[in-house]
C-alpha cells in the first residue's frame, strides 16, 4: 500500500478545484455571449430576411386552408372523368365523391370506377377501379384545367381480348389507341407527334387483376393479386415495370422494360427485355420481339425449370414422358426469320446430362410446328427420351396436350454415353420424327457390350390405328453380360454373338401389348456355352426315369461352337422354325414352341453325335414345364450303363 502526507492531499485538492472552475468558465463564456447577440437589434438584412420567410409560411399556410374552397370538386371530377374517356376512348363511369387533398401534394381521389365499351352483342366491361388517385397541378386546377399525373390505382381489374391477328383490343380512339396506332420506330425507341404524346408519370397499382383472352385458342389468362409500379414518363419513351403478381395459384415476380412499348402494344416489332421468376422457373430475356398472331422472339434467353413436371402441371400442359425429366434449362440466343424460331448457340440441360446444338422451330401458317435440329449430349436417357419425345410410339398420344401432341419433330441427336434400361451405350446416334402420318426413333449406330446396337421403334404408317413397329439388330456383342444384366436364370447361350428382332403391336408398347405382339427372330454365336446343360448326365437318366428335372442331370455346361436359333413371335410364344447348336462333338437340334408370356417351355430336341468312327444313337427328348428349370421327358434312348 502506498501512503502520503496531510500536505500532498492538501495540494490535491487545490489542483481540482482550479480546475473545475476553468471548465464553469469556459461552459458559461459562450452562453452568455449568445445571449449578449441575442439581445442586440437584429441587422436590416436578417430582418428582411426573417420577415420573408415569415410571411411564405403564411402564404402556405393560407393557401392549405383555402385552396380546397377554390378548387371545384366537380370540375375536378369531371375533368378526371375526361381525362379517363380521354385515355381510353370508351365510356367512364364514377359513383364515388371525389376526395381532395393538398398536403403533401394535390392529390384527388376517385372511387368505383367502370370502363365500358360498346359491342355487338351489348356493352362490354373492359375494366373497373375501386379507387383511382392521381397528383395535379394547383394552377391549372384553379381555373379549372387540372392536369393529372402519377396515378395509383387500388383493386383494378382490366380485361383485355387478343385478337386473332395479336392486337391487343383494349383502347379504342382514345389518347393511347392513337398514340399505339401512330407510333413508329426511332432508331432503339419510338417517335410520337407532339399531339399524340402525353404525361404519365409514376402508376402504382395495388391488388389489380388482368385477364387476357386469346381469341386464337381460346385460352383465358389471368393474373391476381398484382402490386407493383409502371414507370411510364412519356407516352413517347420507354417504360419499366416492376410487379408481384399470382399466376394460377402461383406467385410471380415480374420485372420488364421497353424502349418501344407502343410499338409491343401495337403487334410490331419493339425493345423488350425481363425477368420473370416463380418457385416453378425463372426465365430471363433481352432482344426483339413481337406479340401478333405469329409472335416471335429475337435475342439472347435463358430459362431455369428445377420441377418440369411440377411447371408443366401449372401451365396446364399434359406432355406424355415429362414426369421422367425432374430439371431442365437453355441458355440460348433466338434468331427469328420469317416463320421460323432459331435457337442458336443452345446449351440444354435435362436432369444431369448437358447438350449443345442448334434447332429450328418451324411455325407454318397452315401446317403443324414443327422442330427439327441436332444435339449432342454428353449422356442421355434413352428410355426417358423413347417417352418423353415420341408420346405416339411409346404411349397414347390422346393423353397428352393436344399442341404438343400436333408439334411434329425432326432430331438428331448424339451421346457420349447414353443409358437404355440396364445397359449403356457409348457414341450413340440417335434420329427422331414425329409427323403427322408416322412417329420414328431410329438408334443409327452405338457401342453396345463390346458389339454394335442399332434399332427402329416406328408407328406403322397406313396401318392399324397405334400400330407400333420395332426392330432390334445386336451384332457381335457379349451375350453373356446382356443375359446378366437383365437378370436372368436358367441354361442361356454365353457367347460373342448377333440379334435380329422385328416385332408389331396393334396398340402402344406397354407391357400387357407384348400379348399380341408379332414377329420374327434370330440369334447367332459362335465359340461359346450353355451353363447348366449336362448332355452325359441326361443320356444317363434318360435311359433309367421316364422324366426328370433338368437339375437333376447334375451341373456342367454345354460347350458349342456354334448356334442358330430362328423363331415366328405371335401371340405370346415362339415357334422355333429352326434352332441347331453344333459342338466338338454332338448336334442339339429344338423344334417346338415357348410360350415366353407364362415361362413355360414346349420342346423337342435331338442329340446326335458327330460321326467320329462311333455308333452312338441319337438321343431324342421332349422338354416341358416352366423356366429356369425344366422337365425332360425321354422319346428315345440308347441303353446305357448305370449309374455308379
Amino acid at each position: 500500500m502506498i501512503k502520503g502526507t496531510a500536505e500532498d492531499v492538501s495540494a490535491d485538492l487545490h489542483g481540482a478545484c482550479i480546475s473545475y472552475m476553468r471548465v464553469v468558465i469556459m461552459l458559461t463564456n459562450p452562453i452568455g455571449n449568445l445571449r449578449k447577440n441575442l439581445g442586440r437589434p437584429l441587422g436590416r438584412r436578417s430582418r428582411r430576411v426573417l420577415i420573408g420567410a415569415i410571411v411564405a409560411l403564411c402564404l402556405f399556410a393560407l393557401f392549405q386552408v383555402i385552396a380546397p374552397f377554390l378548387v371545384s370538386s366537380a370540375v375536378v371530377r369531371e375533368s378526371m372523368e375526361r381525362a379517363v374517356a380521354e385515355w381510353t376512348g370508351h365510356d367512364v363511369e364514377i359513383q364515388g365523391t371525389p376526395d381532395i387533398r393538398f398536403w403533401p401534394e394535390p392529390r384527388v381521389t376517385l372511387k368505383d370506377i367502370t370502363i365500358r365499351k360498346q359491342a355487338e352483342d351489348g356493352e362490354r366491361v373492359l375494366g373497373r377501379v375501386s379507387r383511382l388517385s392521381a397528383s395535379f397541378d394547383l394552377m391549372p386546377a384553379l381555373v379549372g384545367q387540372p392536369e393529372f399525373k402519377d396515378f395509383r390505382l387500388t383493386d383494378p381489374e382490366i380485361y383485355v381480348i387478343r385478337e386473332a391477328n395479336g392486337r391487343l383490343d383494349w383502347a379504342n380512339d382514345g389518347l393511347l389507341s392513337r398514340a399505339v396506332r401512330d407510333a413508329r420506330p426511332d432508331g432503339s425507341g419510338q417517335a410520337l407527334t407532339a399531339d399524340d404524346d402525353a404525361r404519365m408519370g409514376d402508376v402504382r397499382i395495388t391488388n389489380g387483376t388482368l385477364e387476357i383472352s386469346d381469341v386464337a385458342s381460346g385460352r383465358v389468362t389471368r393474373f391476381q393479386s398484382i402490386d407493383g409500379t409502371l414507370d411510364w414518363p412519356w407516352l413517347s419513351r420507354g417504360l419499366e415495370l416492376k410487379a408481384d403478381a399470382e399466376l394460377n395459384g402461383r406467385a410471380l415476380t415480374l420485372d420488364i422494360s421497353s424502349t418501344q412499348p407502343l410499338l409491343l402494344l401495337s403487334g410490331k416489332s419493339g425493345d423488350i427485355s425481363g425477368t420473370t421468376a416463380s418457385t416453378l422457373f425463372r426465365g430471363q430475356f433481352r432482344g426483339v420481339a413481337n406479340l401478333a398472331a405469329q409472335a416471335f422472339l429475337s435475342g439472347d434467353a435463358e430459362l431455369t425449370v428445377p420441377d418440369l413436371a411440377a411447371a408443366m402441371s401449372w401451365a396446364g400442359l399434359n406432355f406424355s414422358g415429362t414426369e421422367r425429366v425432374k430439371s431442365f434449362s437453355l441458355t440460348t440466343h433466338l434468331v427469328t426469320n420469317d416463320n421460323v424460331l432459331r435457337f442458336d448457340n443452345l446449351s440444354l440441360s435435362l436432369n444431369d446430362a448437358k447438350a449443345t446444338g442448334i434447332l429450328d422451330l418451324l411455325l407454318p401458317a397452315d401446317k403443324p410446328p414443327r422442330l427439327t435440329g441436332t444435339l449432342a449430349f454428353d449422356r442421355m436417357d434413352f428410355s426417358a427420351a423413347l417417352a418423353a419425345i415420341a408420346p405416339r410410339t411409346m404411349g397414347d398420344a390422346s393423353q397428352g396436350d393436344g399442341r404438343l401432341a400436333d408439334l411434329e419433330l425432326d432430331l438428331r441427336l448424339s451421346a457420349q454415353q447414353a443409358t437404355l434400361g440396364p445397359f449403356q451405350l457409348s457414341e450413340a446416334a440417335v434420329s427422331v420424327m414425329n409427323t403427322g402420318e408416322q412417329s420414328r426413333i431410329d438408334i443409327a449406330d452405338s457401342d453396345f457390350e463390346t458389339g454394335r446396337l442399332t434399332g427402329r421403334v416406328a408407328t406403322v404408317k397406313g396401318g392399324v390405328a397405334g400400330a407400333v413397329a420395332l426392330r432390334l439388330a445386336v451384332q457381335d456383342a457379349d451375350f453373356g453380360n446382356i443375359v446378366r444384366k437383365l437378370g436372368l436364370a436358367g441354361p442361356l447361350p454365353a457367347a460373342r454373338g448377333s440379334l435380329d428382332l422385328a416385332l408389331d403391336v396393334d396398340r402402344p408398347l406397354e407391357p400387357e401389348a407384348w400379348r399380341n405382339a408379332k414377329g420374327t427372330l434370330r440369334f447367332r454365336a459362335d465359340r461359346g456355352s450353355f451353363s447348366g446343360v449336362n448332355i452325359a448326365g441326361i443320356r444317363q437318366l434318360a435311359a433309367q426315369k421316364p422324366y426328370f428335372p433338368l437339375s437333376d442331370a447334375g451341373t456342367g455346361s454345354l460347350e458349342f461352337d456354334h448356334i442358330d436359333i430362328s423363331a415366328s413371335l405371335a401371340d405370346g410364344s415362339a415357334d422355333i422354325r429352326e434352332g441347331k447348336i453344333t459342338g466338338a462333338a454332338e448336334t442339339l437340334t429344338l423344334s417346338g414352341v415357348i410360350p415366353y408370356i407364362n415361362n413355360s417351355l414346349a420342346l423337342s430336341a435331338i442329340v446326335e453325335t458327330i460321326p467320329q468312327g462311333t455308333d452312338t444313337e441319337p438321343l431324342m427328348v421332349f422338354i416341358g414345364g416352366s423356366w429356369p428349370n425344366p422337365v425332360i421327358w425321354p422319346v428315345s434312348q440308347t441303353p446305357a450303363k448305370p449309374l455308379q
